[in-house]
Parts: structure tokens; C-alpha cells; sequence
């Protein structure tokens, strides 16, 4: 297993513009550690008769439809489909807290 020293964590942490305790030091030294053993595992791994793919999912084709203009609702077609409201407004549920 490659070792990582707490000065090449120090480094990458600089480019990023970050700056770590000692402690923290120590934690993303071991981690960025384990994520380095993970890759060279991979890199151990027999891909002979693999086909390299792009996609998690063979075959995966994205079918786009045709740019045209198309006629929408009206905004009370739309209002009278809304499941809540509030006069001319739709009522959502609240997505961000208030702190």
C-alpha cells in the first residue's frame, strides 16, 4: 500500500485553498490513504476482454423530441389542475428552513 504523507495533504489542501487542524490533518491524511489503497486495488484488477463503456447502462440511447413551438395551458387550466392555492398563486410545500 502507497503511503501519503501529511505533506502532500497539506499541498493538495493549499491548491484548494483549505487549511487543516492537526487533527483534521491527521484524518484526511488516513482517508485520502484508504481512497489511494482503493485505487490501486482497482488498478490490480484483471479488465482483459472488458469492453471499456461511458455508461453504467449499455445501450442507453437519449431520445430528444422535436424543437417545436407547442400550445401550453392557460394559466386558470393550470390553476384549476393545481392541487393547492392561494388566489392565483399554487402553493408548494416549504423547501428551505428558516434558520
Amino acid at each position: 500500500m502507497s503511503k501519503i504523507s501529511k505533506e502532500t495533504v497539506e499541498h493538495v489542501a493549499g491548491l484548494a485553498n483549505l487549511k487543516f487542524s492537526p487533527i483534521e490533518l491527521k484524518k484526511y491524511t488516513e482517508k485520502f490513504a484508504s481512497v489511494l489503497h482503493y485505487v490501486e486495488k482497482l488498478d490490480k484488477l484483471d479488465t482483459k476482454g472488458v469492453e471499456p463503456t461511458s455508461h453504467a447502462i449499455a445501450n442507453v440511447s437519449m431520445t430528444l423530441r422535436e424543437d417545436k413551438a407547442v400550445d401550453f395551458k392557460t394559466a386558470d387550466d393550470i390553476l384549476k389542475d393545481a392541487p393547492a392555492k392561494e388566489g392565483r398563486l399554487i402553493e408548494v410545500p416549504k423547501v428551505i428552513e428558516e434558520s
